[in-house]
């Protein structure tokens, strides 16, 4: 008995022995963890002046002083430029005068290197020109300021997409301007310290824009083409149709369209513009849409899906174009839940119509070389896949699953990578195996 006691000491001391081990070694990996997020590189508490005094067309002067966090590395890179390379940035001065840098306007990046210290205050100054969304809007007096997350890819201040940073902010502009904001930023003050991702913003010319503010629980702003405003009838729509959508995406999301991580502060503005009448685009908490579009076309439900961007879209799902699902991921899926939606406040009659209208849009290049996968689309190039097949190929899932269903699955998506930088079309796949697999059902 004694040697069995002994035996059973000795296991018993064994076991608290490796108990210890395994807690000291969770206790060390928490550790590591910890010391590696502690030392992750950053660029922080962003100051910036955006100035359009005695600037022309297109052309913006900018201040930017931030913070970098070396992290003891000897570098950090960040998003910087545009397409038109050289041209694109003008009159550059960078103080401290000791701190080195390379800009590279290919690859739309500047280097930053590390002299003697982990953190350093920079600041720039330097004029920017020429930004793609800005020269899309023709003679309608709007400029309409973007970082475009695509293959063009444009910055007009230097940050890491996908990374939450701090920002104050103040415009400077001629009286003859509107500044339209995601945040409600004042034109003469520093507003207030705001997390976002990224900065979005346009000038307005006042004599060419007439402003109305919705009814109801938004009190969303409305800019409109002067001359060219829509009738009683369609406003009223537009208004119902923004509160029911935002109320429906707030519902099935779980998330309200406020949101401090993303800088949205306010509810949209609609900015009606006379460039590109393709050119729909969520800017980050305002809305940019097509004049000409709002006033003559049947439906405004294209304005629902500028709406969903809020959740499902490149400013929160960050998916580089590029990649495989890109073009599925930020547009079908949000597509697919814009008709569902529409199924739900404008009716199922309406949603029949227009997936059969996307059947048929489809079957115009089916077997042809454009008729690709939706998975397969990397660049928002191919809208008879993307907004069509696509949706297609997801309501027959949907009616074998069930609409509930899919529409859970897409919406855990959201909620777990929403905001991850490095996401892929496979953590769809890992999360949305089932939806994943009938896709890919020949």
């Amino acid at each position: 008995m004694k040697l069995i006691h002994n035996i059973l000491g000795n296991i018993r001391t064994s076991f608290q022995i490796e108990e210890s081990v395994k807690v000291v070694f969770v206790a060390l990996v928490f550790s590591v963890l910890s010391i590696c997020s502690a030392i992750a590189q950053s660029a922080t508490d962003y100051r910036i002046l955006f100035d359009k005094r005695n600037a022309g067309d297109g052309v913006l002067k900018i201040e930017c002083a931030f913070t970098i966090d070396f992290a003891e590395r000897d570098s950090i890179t960040l998003d910087f430029g545009g397409p038109l390379q050289e041209e694109t940035i003008q009159e550059l001065h960078i103080t401290p005068d000791n701190i080195r840098y390379s800009l590279n306007p290919s690859s739309k990046h500047i280097t930053f290197y590390r002299n003697h210290k982990d953190k350093e205050r920079v600041r720039m100054e330097y004029i920017y020109m020429n930004l793609t969304s800005v020269l899309m809007y023709g003679e309608s007096g709007a400029e309409i300021w973007e970082s475009i997350y695509s293959s063009s890819g444009e910055f007009y201040y230097p940050m890491r997409r996908g990374v939450e940073y701090s920002a104050r902010v103040k415009f400077s502009v001629p009286e003859s301007l509107i500044v339209v904001s995601h945040s409600g930023i004042d034109a003469t003050k520093w507003h207030k310290e705001n997390r976002c991702v990224p900065l979005n913003f346009a000038f307005l010319n006042r004599e060419k824009y007439a402003r109305q503010r919705m009814t109801g629980r938004y009190g969303c702003e409305v800019y409109q083409v002067i001359g060219e405003q829509v009738d009683s009838m369609r406003y009223e729509q537009l208004c119902r149709f923004v509160e029911e959508s935002i109320q429906w995406f707030e519902e099935k999301y779980g998330e309200k369209y406020l949101c401090n991580r993303y800088g949205t502060t306010t509810y949209p503005a609609f900015i009606f513009h006379n460039g590109n009448s393709s050119f729909n685009r969520y800017n980050m908490g305002f809305i940019s849409a097509s004049q000409e579009k709002f006033a003559t076309y049947p439906d405004i439900y294209p304005i629902i899906h500028e709406i969903g961007h809020r959740w499902m879209g490149e400013y929160t799902m960050f998916i580089n174009s590029g990649e495989r699902g890109y073009a599925f991921i930020i547009e079908t899926l949000n597509e697919f839940m814009t008709l569902m939606c529409i199924r739900d406040i404008v009716g199922a009659e309406v949603y029949e119509a227009i997936l059969n209208s996307y059947r048929a849009n489809w079957e115009e290049i089916r077997g042809t070389e454009q008729d690709v996968h939706p998975v397969d689309v990397t660049d928002n190039n191919n809208i008879p896949v993307t907004y069509r097949k696509g949706i297609v190929m997801l309501d027959s899932i949907a009616q074998e699953l069930g609409y509930d269903t899919v529409i859970s699955r897409i919406v855990q998506f959201y909620n777990e990578c929403n905001g991850k930088p490095n996401l892929q079309y496979g953590d769809f796949e890992r999360m949305c195996g089932l939806i994943h697999h009938k896709l890919h059902i020949e």
